[in-house]
Parts: C-alpha cells; sequence; structure tokens
C-alpha cells in the first residue's frame, strides 16, 4: 500500500493536481492533493476500470497473436482535455498534460508496482 509520503512524492511531479491509491476491486485506499473526496473516489472506479479492460485486452492480444509479454497490464495513461491520469499497479497521478513530465512521471510510478 502506498503510504501518504509516496503519494507526497508523486505530487511533487511536474504538472501534479492528485495521487492516489485504489484497490482491483475500485475502493479509495489513499489520496492526496486538489481534489474532493468524492472525485478520488470516482477516479478509484475509473483505475479499477480501466486497468481490468487493459487486462482483458492484453490478454486477448496475446492468445490472438500467439505472442507473450503483453500480459499482464502494469500501467497506462488516458488523457483528455488539459489532464492525464497515469497509473502503474494500483498507484496513480492526475497531471496537466502541459506541464507534466511522462518520462519522469511513470518512472516514479515505476516504484510502487
Amino acid at each position: 500500500m502506498a503510504t501518504l509520503s509516496k503519494l507526497k512524492e508523486l505530487m511533487e511531479l511536474p504538472g501534479a493536481v492528485a495521487a492516489g491509491e485504489f484497490s482491483d476491486d475500485g475502493k479509495l485506499l489513499a489520496y492526496y492533493g486538489d481534489i474532493s473526496e468524492k472525485a478520488a473516489e470516482i477516479a478509484a472506479l475509473m483505475c479499477a476500470a480501466n486497468k481490468a479492460i487493459g487486462n482483458m485486452q492484453a490478454k486477448g492480444w496475446s492468445a490472438y497473436t500467439g505472442k507473450e509479454g503483453f500480459w499482464p497490464v502494469q500501467g497506462f495513461a488516458v488523457a483528455a482535455g488539459k489532464y492525464a491520469a497515469c497509473i502503474m499497479g494500483n498507484v496513480g497521478v492526475f497531471v496537466q498534460l502541459d506541464k507534466a513530465d511522462f518520462d519522469k512521471t511513470f518512472e516514479t510510478l515505476s516504484k510502487y508496482i
């Protein structure tokens, strides 16, 4: 489980506005940043759902191509409007697109998988 100090570390990333941790079934475990608890709960559900969909697609792609290595999904990003959600394992950070450093973001997130 991510500690508050880990979430605060994520908040130091360029463009970060909120960071959190979620369970595989979409429960919010912890969050930090400029986001309401209700919004964080909805984000946790979204992240868990996207992770599950990604795993289903990766398993299907592995089966279809006969090549291993697509599954399990380690992380993903979803970008829209002015923000992106960057997820690795069950920890994620919301960043502003025009300020984000995605290499640094995923390098930092990879410590938590």
